[in-house]
Parts: structure tokens; C-alpha cells; sequence
């Protein structure tokens, strides 16, 4: 069984997604609370891509701080 919590939102935020998403039936949202779900969870998925990229890019200086030394080293 899937657990819930709440999350406080501003109420004008509330009522900007019911006229802007939920009034329009392109969009398929049934509640506020679906489209709030998946706009954390894209925004979830953006912060752990950049997460990833950030950890990437440490390991490749990291790599060539060592590659560096390595040369020095050798001179």
C-alpha cells in the first residue's frame, strides 16, 4: 500500500494549475496533486542528472590532477 504525506502549497499556485492545467482536458490531469507528483518528479530527475554530471566531471579532474603528478614524478 502506497503511503501519502501533504505538501503545502501557496493557494494561488493551487489555483493557477486547476485554471492553466486541470481546466484543460489536453493536458489529462485529474488532480492537482497528480501534476504536482510528476513536476517533482521531473524535477527530481533533472537534480540527479546534474548530480551525475557534477560527479563526472570531478572524476575526470581528479583523473587529470593524477595523470599531472604521474608526469611530474617521472621528470
Amino acid at each position: 500500500m502506497v503511503k501519502y504525506s501533504t505538501v503545502s502549497i501557496p493557494k494561488e499556485l493551487h489555483e493557477e494549475i486547476r485554471r492553466t492545467v486541470l481546466a484543460d482536458p489536453r493536458f489529462k490531469y485529474r488532480s492537482v496533486a497528480e501534476f504536482s507528483i510528476e513536476a517533482i518528479l521531473i524535477r527530481l530527475d533533472e537534480i540527479r542528472r546534474e548530480l551525475e554530471k557534477e560527479k563526472r566531471n570531478r572524476k575526470k579532474r581528479l583523473a587529470k590532477i593524477v595523470q599531472d603528478i604521474k608526469k611530474e614524478l617521472k621528470l
